[in-house]
């Protein structure tokens, strides 16, 4: 009985020990989870609570519109426009397999028939694979248009969508330039991400950018993120915008002009710049790179950065300083021809020389001999006073134009370790200095303008919502480069250049020029029997009489025999201020063609050819018959008159049956207009107008024949 009760306890004793394990357990499982709890909410609540928050709510930021730029007659020279990229989700789960097998045809022919240049059995291919890959994000095309969008959306499968037809858009923006490549590197580009630019868009990035805004948005679903508008939304401000001086009626002939200069010479590089007298506004600028397969593009902004010696158009520079010193007058007689400095001989370009000529003579013909012969005997004494007249002009001294990069001058001065006592007679002629084209032209448009040397511009207002909120006044850098008897004497030889010297391709204007040419040799310090390159350029002002604007052109490494700035440079000034003349002064009382008085000399305008009734009209305001024109007629206007009448004599080019027109010197448009309509197929090389044509204008032809056309 003993043994049984004890064995009873014992049994009572193990039980009580199996409770108190499982009271125990429950009471640890309990601790164990306020503790967890508590660190959850002491600890890591503020943490666990975030992410929480950032799986279904985060912020996200609101771009700005980057503000455009305009030209200053208003045409759009950068805006920021929206591009696409298109992806496609091949999932099983989004596209079904019947559906995927249904619509993959009819799909790769509708990017095939937009994409031509890939082929449906190529675009097939690329989708099955992605499919069988698993792919999720398949690229299908990037950076397409609103309009290759909207297209894009009635494709077979695409148009159901991201949900059922894995139709993915992604949605970004790009830089764009309406008129490029005119100005292109002027403009500039400016990359956010690097802070890497160039150009306006550099320098203005602060007012262009805007500011942006930031949102709460909530996910909705699996990518879709819709927003929510709350106390704490920040709307973005859109960027301003920029209304610059560039005028895109100057800018397309500058750029034409110089590319077909360029282009005829096989020129390394080119740029063209002009400015209005008065204000230092840039109404024009060009700059042109030679590339590898003989194109050129807007590349490299010679005006503003690249410093070079600048060769003959320098020694107006010398002339003034000459002129200021007081010893010698224009009339003052110099040798030229060939002359030696210390062992090294000066040449001129005509190395028979002009016998002893005047100051101003020698100015007209460009003489190195005579140019240099009178620095040397004004300055030898005291060279550095030379200096100081360059450094009085500003020539040391960078213009602070807006955009970066501007190219630092060079004056040697005769502290300069590098100083010889060659350095006075070859700097006075445009050598052992450095200036860029821009510096050059703000001298000479500094003479033109009585003395006042401007600070070059090239924006004009910045403009918030049509408002402008910040105007550019022009600025002055000095207020007189040198005394007014030596700037009058300074423009009378200017003036003489092209009325009697090596500028008399310009003197048949029918309003004055005034003006420089320049030749500097590039790697004349070489003796190794390289061939000599050449720098040929033009620095003027027009109207001379009362200057408005003034002009620099500059052609480096012509490669055909044309080397000269008389031949190369010149031209292109030409041509820029005869379409400145006819554009911008038309409307001036000091400027403008009298049309009454050169009718009355027998000088009339360049024939045109366009639609007869445009044209009669066009002349009927200038004040010159043409007699009757057919209305509807695509006619050609030849130049010159019929005796006495004026009447101009005209020839139809578009009515001819069966026999091949003359389409030279029509523009590209206009002429492969006239050939399509009688049923030619037409090939263009080249840009500008008609030069050849390889079917000889009265030729039968038939249709379907193909004509040829080689613009210049």
């Amino acid at each position: 009985m003993g043994t049984a009760k004890k064995k009873t306890n014992r049994s009572k004793d193990t039980l009580w020990v199996k409770v108190y394990l499982v009271y125990a357990f429950f009471l640890v499982f309990a601790l164990a989870v306020v503790i967890r709890m508590a660190v959850v909410m002491f600890v890591e609540g503020k943490e666990l609570l975030a992410r929480s928050e950032e799986q279904s709510l985060r912020y996200e930021e609101v771009k700005a519109v980057r503000g455009n730029i305009y030209s200053a007659n208003g045409s759009l020279l950068a805006a920021s426009v929206p591009v696409f990229e298109i992806r496609m989700d091949l999932s099983p789960k989004v596209v079904p397999a019947d559906t995927f097998r249904c619509y993959l045809r009819p799909l790769c022919d509708s990017l095939h028939a937009m994409y031509p240049q890939t082929s449906a059995a190529a675009y097939r291919r690329n989708l099955e694979k992605a499919r069988r890959d698993g792919s999720r994000n398949h690229l299908i095309k990037r950076r397409i248009s609103y309009d290759e969008l909207q297209r894009m959306q009635k494709f077979p499968l695409f148009n159901k969508g991201q949900f059922k037809g894995g139709f993915i858009v992604t949605e970004s923006e790009r830089r764009s330039q309406p008129h490029s490549p005119l100005a292109r590197r002027t403009i500039g580009s400016y990359n956010a991400a690097t802070g890497y630019g160039a150009g306006l868009e550099k320098a203005f990035n602060t007012d262009l950018e805007g500011q942006s805004g930031r949102r709460l948005t909530q996910r909705v679903a699996k990518g879709v993120w819709r927003p929510i508008y709350n106390e704490e939304t920040i709307e973005p401000r859109n960027g301003k915008d920029l209304i610059t001086t560039i005028d895109t009626r100057i800018q397309d002939v500058a750029h034409a002009a110089l590319e077909r200069c360029v282009r005829e010479n096989e020129a390394d590089h080119g740029c063209a710049v002009l400015m209005e007298v008065a204000t230092g506004r840039i109404v024009a600028i060009a700059n042109l790179t030679r590339q590898p397969d003989g194109s050129y593009t807007e590349q490299i902004n010679y005006v503003v950065g690249e410093s070079v010696e600048p060769g003959s158009t320098f020694k107006l520079a010398s002339a003034i300083a000459i002129l200021e010193e007081g010893r010698f007058d224009t009339a003052t007689l110099v040798p030229t021809g060939i002359m030696e400095f210390y062992g090294k001989r000066m040449i001129d370009s005509h190395r028979a020389g002009y016998g002893d000529i005047s100051f101003q003579e020698a100015f007209e013909k460009s003489s190195n001999v005579g140019i240099s012969y009178l620095a040397h005997e004004t300055f030898l004494k005291n060279p550095q006073k030379f200096v100081e007249y360059l450094y009085g002009m500003r020539l040391n001294e960078i213009t602070g134009i807006e955009i970066p990069g501007e190219g630092r001058p060079y004056i040697k001065n005769p502290k300069d370790k590098s100083w010889s006592k060659l350095s006075l007679p070859w700097m006075s002629i445009g050598y052992e200095v450095q200036l860029t084209p821009l510096q050059i032209l703000s001298l000479y448009n500094a003479v033109a303008n009585d003395g006042k040397m401007m600070k070059p511009q090239l924006v004009d207002e910045i403009r918030s919502g049509g408002k402008t909120v910040k105007k550019f006044e022009p600025v002055v850098l000095k207020e007189r480069i040198a005394s007014k008897k030596t700037l009058d004497k300074a423009r009378g030889m200017l003036e003489n250049v092209v009325q009697h010297g090596t500028g008399r391709s310009l003197s048949k204007s029918p309003y004055k020029i005034a003006g420089k040419t320049g030749t500097a040799q590039i790697n004349y310090a070489r003796r190794d029997g390289s061939k000599m390159l050449y720098r040929a350029s033009f620095a003027g002002y027009f109207p001379a009489d009362k200057p408005l604007y003034s002009c620099m052109i500059m052609i480096t490494e012509p490669h055909q025999r044309r080397v000269y700035g008389s031949d190369l440079a010149a031209p292109v000034f030409k041509e820029i201020a005869d379409k400145v003349y006819a554009t911008l002064l038309k409307d001036r009382p000091e400027g403008g063609l009298n049309i009454a008085e050169l009718a009355a000399q027998g000088r009339y305008p360049s024939g045109a050819a366009g639609y007869g009734g445009d044209l009669q009209r066009t002349f009927a305001a200038l004040g010159l018959p043409t007699g009757e024109i057919e209305e509807t007629a695509f006619v050609r206007m030849t130049t010159g008159s019929d005796g006495a009448s004026g009447d101009y004599r005209v020839r139809i080019v578009d009515r001819l049956k069966d026999v091949m027109p003359d389409v030279r010197g029509l523009g590209a448009r206009d002429a492969v207009y006239i050939l399509e309509k009688q049923g030619l197929r037409v090939q263009v090389s080249g840009s500008g107008r008609v030069k050849r044509q390889s079917v000889e204008a009265g030729q039968p032809i038939r249709k379907n024949d193909k004509v040829w056309l080689e613009l210049n």
